[in-house]
């Protein structure tokens, strides 16, 4: 049997119309034409398939079994199709960033910054995904990297300076002064994906970390701030992560016993031949503008 032809696009818009809204009038309200214009487009429909597809009755339309059959295969789509074109409509003219970050550093230091660059630069839409670790399968035009630095064929540069730095709730009473000699009777929060920052920071100023035994570790650095916030021991922070608890109080930092990690620390990077580069450089000044001006740890690539 030889398959027919498609039936118009106008017939096919007239006749969803019709079946969602059930008034010629509101369907050719909808459709900026005539009530006349529509009424047509269903009589072609119907002598196209050769079957009514509706049921008249005084003024009003009723879809016959045929019809309503046909309505439900094709509103689906439809129904797609205004969906799709919503998407485009937001992003019509719009550049695109996929920007991929660590989850803690996501949402304590950078979301802020880019809801701020979004308002100055609505032409250019920001894209954040997220994780707790490092994905080298990760698909995206610019990411959030910890390291020195150093990738082979990535554009790299600082945002921050990565200072290390134990902090601890305030409270008043505290029998037991805390102190890097006395770490031994309190809790310390170790990160799971960070196990050697407590033996690196024990190392710069002379403390045997090893031979601590009181250890909580936890997930992600988000939740060992947390437990810190609420007083379950001690967490070994990066500083630029928890300035605003520091600010408000409800977190006190050990500040003469600050480890600087120089040029370990988090960098935006992406590829040297990426075609956005316009629009990344854009973001990179937006997000190292915003930061202090004597941060130099040392020569990014």
């Amino acid at each position: 049997m030889m398959m027919r032809d498609l039936p118009s696009l106008n017939a096919l818009l007239a006749f969803e119309s019709v079946a969602r809204t059930g008034s010629v009038r509101a369907a050719a309200d909808h459709l900026s034409v005539t009530s006349g214009a529509v009424s047509r487009q269903i009589r072609q429909l119907e002598e196209h398939f050769g079957i009514p597809l509706f049921q008249r009755y005084g003024r009003g339309l009723m879809l016959t079994h045929a019809g309503s059959a046909y309505f439900q295969q094709i509103s689906t789509h439809f129904e797609g199709l205004r969906q799709a074109g919503q998407i485009l409509h937001r992003s019509a003219g719009r550049a695109v960033i996929r920007l991929h970050s660590f989850t803690t550093f996501a949402t304590r230091w950078l979301i802020p910054r880019l809801t701020a660059f979004q308002l100055a630069h609505p032409a250019i839409d920001v894209r954040l995904t997220t994780a707790s670790d490092w994905d080298d399968a990760a698909d995206f035009d610019a990411a959030i990297r910890l390291g020195s630095g150093e990738w082979p064929q990535m554009h790299a540069t600082p945002l921050v300076e990565n200072t290390l730095v134990p902090v601890f709730r305030p409270a008043p009473g505290r029998k037991t002064r805390l102190d890097p000699e006395n770490l031994a009777q309190h809790t310390l929060l170790r990160v799971r994906g960070r196990p050697d920052d407590w033996r690196l920071w024990g190392d710069a100023f002379g403390i045997e970390t090893r031979r601590l035994t009181n250890w909580r570790e936890l997930e992600s650095s988000a939740l060992a701030y947390q437990a810190a916030l609420e007083g379950q021991g001690v967490a070994l922070a990066q500083r630029v992560l928890v300035e605003k608890e520091l600010a408000e109080g409800t977190l006190i930092a050990l500040d003469d016993y600050r480890l600087d990690c120089g040029s370990l620390t988090y960098y935006l990077v992406w590829n040297r031949s990426s075609l956005k580069q316009t629009n990344l450089r854009l973001l990179e000044a937006w997000l190292t503008e915003r930061e202090t001006s004597d941060f130099q740890p040392g020569n990014p690539a």
